[in-house]
């Protein structure tokens, strides 16, 4: 039970943690890093379309957690290292794509590289290390 908790406990850290580096790359950008989220929502940007992202974001900490929980055993390092290394992994997995798909249409400007591969890599790798401290904690 108490591993169970210290999951739920890391996912939501996690959550907060993306939630936070989003937040402060809107306000320094007052654009979206990922436009995308405008017609997921369907709204104008408002405190309560940051609640919904809020959601959303523990929701993704959550499933960042449970992945740390399972491919523990199989991440290079030790505690923090492990953390890095996973964050650093889904963060690679997460802006691939997407990365390929803007260039080849053309539509990718440099506004939104730079929030992709400046706030990504900090928001994952952060909420990565916060899974990695709180779980093994």
């Amino acid at each position: 039970m108490d591993k169970f908790f210290r999951l739920i406990l890391a996912g939501i850290v996690a959550g907060f943690v993306l939630f936070l580096v989003a937040t402060l790359a809107y306000k320094y950008n007052n654009q979206l890093s990922d436009p995308s989220l405008r017609y997921l929502f369907r709204e104008n940007i408002s405190m309560k379309w940051f609640y919904k992202l809020l959601f959303l974001n523990i929701g993704m900490g959550m499933v960042m957690a449970v992945f740390y929980s399972v491919i523990t055993n199989g991440l290079p390092g030790n505690g923090v290292v492990k953390g890095i290394f996973m964050g650093f992994m889904i963060w690679f997995l997460l802006i691939t794509q997407p990365l390929i798909t803007l260039i080849l249409a053309g539509t990718l400007t440099q506004g939104l590289l730079v929030s992709w591969l400046a706030q990504g890599l900090v928001s994952y790798v952060a909420a990565g290390i916060c899974i990695s401290v709180v779980y093994k904690a």
